[in-house]
């Protein structure tokens, strides 16, 4: 449960096992499925319709054949070429081993517990993952500063529905640091690491935290020769099928169509993720399944306020030339005499000529 791992390092989700949702044993004896954990595909021969696999333990390789491929890599999270950034103090989070490796170094395990755990982290991103992480590394004590390039936190909401948000995070005591980058990760003599902005900010911390995106993975697609899109995701159709008839593909490495906007588009999300697999599952064993677009609908918690949107934002509408208005109201969630209210603000993106909605964004 990808969704969840920042949740167990702020032990919102005590128990790690929650967040195990399937294991090999289970696919086998319900649905005949032979998953193999620790076997690493590092090739692909699309002439002789075989893969080479890699026992990662052993580095034992062998050959399979198949008659229908799928690939689902999923996303690499983005680590900026600067100077510093292998350091073991930066840290991406993408799967279970890296939540358990954060998590150790925040509890005080292994080389962390000489300080009793970290006490200060900078996040590098202020997207979803990182407004999640720098929640749940506050709620640990932590202290917490947050870097991010563009001029607002939330980057895919328009600037004026993140604006509350951003005022909400630092009265919680996060630290933002907008419109600027990272240049520079160094170590200092007491193990500590100095973080340099593009700013003239130095910063020094115990771990850093990069969520500044993630990129689909396309190394097996590339060097198999299949066809890449525009925005650098693997080019499917509409039945998730390569360039190769052989060959599906689905999730966070592919691009797909979006509901709104003109062109293919990458969008790393679950939801769509799912079902884009189901639609290649079902056209490999000769379903006429389509998976048509995708609105990019997503939801983020950051402490007690939630943000979330579909559609286009304003910004990207502009950027791709289509005509639309807006309207933004800013009602309570129910009866202001009842108590336990607040003020929610709701922004509706729309074409001005026949009225089709092109967004639509709230936070509160």
């Amino acid at each position: 449960a990808n969704c969840g791992l920042p949740y167990h390092i702020g032990e919102v989700i005590e128990d790690r096992s929650k967040l195990l949702l399937q294991t090999p044993e289970r696919l086998r004896d319900t649905l005949d499925i032979d998953v193999r954990n620790g076997v690493e595909i590092v090739a692909i021969d699309p002439a002789a319709k075989t893969v080479r696999a890699r026992v990662v333990d052993s580095g034992e390789e062998y050959d399979e054949s198949y008659d229908a491929l799928g690939l689902t890599p999923g996303a690499v999270p983005f680590k900026p070429p600067v100077p510093g950034i292998d350091l073991d103090s930066v840290r991406v989070l993408r799967r279970i081993s890296d939540m358990d490796a954060i998590k150790a170094m925040v509890d005080g395990d292994g080389d962390a517990a000489r300080t009793g755990g970290i006490r200060h982290a900078v996040v590098i991103g202020a997207g979803y993952i990182g407004l999640e992480m720098a929640e749940s590394l506050h709620e640990r004590g932590v202290a917490v500063e947050v870097v991010e390039l563009a001029n607002q936190i939330l980057p895919p909401l328009d600037r004026e529905m993140t604006r509350a948000i951003e005022k909400y995070v630092q009265a919680e005591g996060v630290r933002l640091h907008l419109g600027t980058a990272a240049t520079e990760f160094s170590r200092l003599p007491d193990g500590r690491t100095r973080v340099a902005l593009g700013n003239g900010t130095l910063i020094e911390t115990d771990m850093v935290m990069m969520a500044a995106g993630v990129r689909p993975d396309t190394r097996l697609a590339e060097h198999a020769g299949l066809e890449i899109g525009p925005r650098g995701g693997i080019a499917v159709d509409e039945h998730m099928r390569t360039s190769d008839p052989s060959i599906w593909a689905a999730g966070d490495a592919v691009e797909v169509r979006h509901h709104v906007l003109p062109g293919s588009w990458v969008i790393p999300l679950a939801g769509p993720a799912n079902r884009q697999g189901r639609t290649a599952a079902e056209s490999i064993c000769g379903r006429d399944s389509v998976f048509p677009t995708v609105q990019g609908t997503s939801v983020v918690k950051v402490f007690d306020m939630v943000a979330g949107g579909t559609g286009a934002s304003q910004r990207q509408l502009t950027q791709a030339g289509i005509e639309h208005s807006s309207v933004c109201t800013h009602p309570h969630g129910h009866a202001g005499y009842y108590p336990g209210t607040a003020m929610m603000s709701m922004k509706v993106l729309f074409s001005p000529s026949d009225g089709r909605v092109l967004g639509a964004q709230i936070a509160g």
